[in-house]
């Protein structure tokens, strides 16, 4: 830890971002270490290079990740989601709709491959318990209260500055955590903050958009 503040310091553009990005990954295993499941972290890190990839215009590369990303895990369909959102009247047409009907065929293909694969196994499609969900929160009273001082807490640091980050990770957070929610709450588990590594990248990324110039002039100022 001491070793990323340290590079947040450095005017190395490159450090810094690389002391970002190991940050970010600690506090990933800080944060989501209860009920974290073996493919957490690969998710939040398929999901952080594909809107890479996608914030700088690389589509070809976002299109060989995608398979990957949808082996790791179904949810990967999210992208495709704010794919068809952010780049609508963005693009060509042609280019819009091949990148549409590329990640649905792909994302169809696979997720029939696991379904039949694993068809014998015990189990069901999707656990749909609302209700449950939510009685699993009233009956949690402390457990809720810091959830939502953890929101809260976080929805503050997002929300600094708020104009000054990327169109981008705006658009992104603005589509994949409202779909998280409805996820979390229609097919969750109460408390269960892993599902949310999707869009952790996005939260973290406006977060921490320039960490080290700001640490910087705060400490020019101060001194």
């Amino acid at each position: 830890m001491g070793s990323s503040i340290y590079l947040l310091l450095s005017e190395d553009r490159d450090l810094r971002e690389f002391a970002v990005a190991a940050l970010a990954v600690e506090v990933f295993m800080l944060v989501f270490i209860y009920f974290c499941k073996v493919y957490d972290l690969s998710t939040a890190m398929f999901f952080a290079f594909s809107l890479g990839f996608l914030a700088r215009g690389k589509f070809k590369e976002f299109y060989l990740l995608y398979p990957l990303g949808c082996v790791n895990r179904e949810t990967m369909f999210l992208l495709s989601i704010f794919f068809a959102i952010h780049y609508f009247g963005k693009m060509e047409t042609s280019r819009y709709l091949f990148g549409l009907i590329y990640q649905g065929a792909v994302f169809t293909g696979i997720r029939l491959m696991i379904m039949k694969i694993f068809e014998g196994n015990a189990g069901q499609l999707i656990y749909f318990q609302p209700w449950h969900i939510l009685k699993e929160h009233a009956d949690h009273p402390i457990m809720l209260f810091l959830l939502m001082v953890l929101i809260a807490l976080t929805w503050h640091r997002v929300s600094r500055q708020w104009k000054e980050n990327p169109e981008f990770l705006r658009s992104a957070l603005f589509v994949l955590l409202p779909l998280q929610v409805i996820l979390y709450l229609m097919a969750g588990k109460a408390f269960e903050v892993r599902v949310f590594a999707e869009v952790y990248p996005v939260v973290w990324g406006l977060m921490f958009q320039a960490p080290g110039f700001r640490l910087r002039r705060a400490l020019t100022v101060s001194s």
